[in-house]
């Protein structure tokens, strides 16, 4: 048997610390030294001031710093008595596209200008080009290897239940890569002498502010991606008469917000004395999750296409306002024309803006040209089924039309 030391009735470690417990609530008695020391003038200070010093920190200015806020009343800098109607990305016109023409001063032209519909027929694409397309398309929306959680999933019939969160490749992953895809491929087709003189600018911010009749109108947009290039596109040839839209009894400017508080700068992403600063073409992605009706009500074809109007008249005119200056209000000297391409991934919308004039009033025997198509699927379903890749209804006009327009 192993021998231990003697074990005590009482533990003499809980007793010491008990013994220190009960010393430290004593009270410390009063001496009277210090009172001595104040009558001979000598300071008496706390031992906890003197090991416990305040120390006086600055305040540094670092990026991404949280400010105070600013309160948007009449004391906000930005602050006018005129009220302006704010056109942003999330905004849409009730009236669709109709609102869009009256706004814009544009007569609608169904369908593309002459030079590009001449393109479009008579292109001769190798046959190896709808198999890139097609695996371009699998490559964004199912190949890719990002995983995140995927906006969540409503069912009308049934609003208070939650589905399960499913993740995959987020909405603006699947237009970058389907974007930059399609124009890889019509740039190899293209060759170097074309794809030379043009540039490319992601998210590119555009804004310019324009008055019609009485009526300040301020635009800010945002281009996922702009093909900038040395030429200007020319001008479309002939005349083209049309009627604008009559929206009675519904204002022009219904559904856009009302805002006190706003800048009226003109800002172009490239200045002039750049080489290729003139816009070619506007790349937009619409996402139904963020773009919605002020009433919770989804977008309506109208609508989509009313955004790619308003999208392309903003560069125009941000453009003409850069060359010509602020004071331009009426006919430009030489017109500017923009091509606009959107789409939800899936959905392609083609159209093209010839901006004659800035002088948006109704009584305006000058107006701007608006040529474009109805919408084009590039498919109907991309997934998995069985553990494969699945393509169905797959459309190539759309790269078509998407290689004409680069080609223009």
């Amino acid at each position: 048997m192993r021998l231990t030391k003697t074990l005590c009735a009482q533990h003499i470690g809980w007793h010491f610390k008990k013994h220190w417990l009960v010393q430290g609530k004593r009270v410390p008695k009063e001496t009277g030294a210090v009172a001595e020391l104040l009558k001979l003038g000598v300071q008496v200070k706390n031992p906890e001031d003197l090991l416990n010093g305040k120390v006086e920190r600055k305040i540094v200015d670092i990026v991404g710093t949280r400010v105070n806020t600013i309160p948007e009343d009449s004391s906000h800098p930005d602050w006018h008595s005129t009220v302006c109607h704010s056109y942003s990305d999330n905004n849409v016109l009730i009236g669709g596209l109709p609102q869009a023409q009256v706004l814009t001063n544009c007569i609608e032209i169904q369908t593309f200008p002459k030079q590009i519909e001449d393109v479009i027929a008579s292109q001769q694409l190798p046959n190896s080009i709808d198999k890139s397309i097609r695996h371009a398309i699998l490559a964004s929306h199912v190949l890719d290897a990002e995983q995140v959680k995927l906006p969540k999933v409503r069912l009308p019939e049934r609003p208070a239940f939650n589905l399960p969160r499913s993740y995959g490749i987020s909405h603006e992953r699947v237009n970058r890569l389907l974007v930059n895809k399609l124009l890889h491929e019509t740039e190899k087709l293209a060759g170097r002498s074309v794809s030379i003189r043009r540039k490319l600018i992601d998210n590119a911010t555009f804004k310019t502010s324009i008055n019609k009749d009485g009526d300040l109108l301020g635009f800010s947009i945002n281009a996922e991606k702009v093909i900038f290039a040395n030429r200007a596109i020319e001008a479309v040839k002939g005349k083209f008469e049309g009627d604008l839209p009559d929206l009675y009894p519904m204002k022009t400017t219904i559904s856009i917000p009302k805002h006190h508080i706003y800048q009226t700068d003109n800002f172009y992403p490239l200045r002039t004395d750049i080489s290729c600063s003139h816009p070619h073409t506007i790349f937009t992605v619409f996402n139904k999750n963020l773009v919605k009706n002020a009433h919770g009500s989804g977008v309506t074809t109208s609508q989509l296409q009313a955004r790619t109007l308003i999208k392309a008249f903003v560069v125009a005119a941000a453009r003409a306002r850069q060359l010509h200056g602020d004071s331009v209000e009426g006919a430009l000297p030489k017109p500017i024309v923009v091509q606009s391409v959107q789409t939800d991934g899936r959905t392609f919308h083609f159209g093209v803006l010839q901006l004659n004039t800035l002088d948006l009033s109704a009584n305006n025997p000058s107006k701007n040209y608006w040529f474009h198509r109805q919408n084009y699927d590039l498919f109907s379903e991309c997934s998995y089924e069985a553990g494969r890749t699945h393509l169905t209804n797959y459309n190539g006009d759309v790269f078509r039309i998407f290689n004409a327009f680069y080609n223009n």
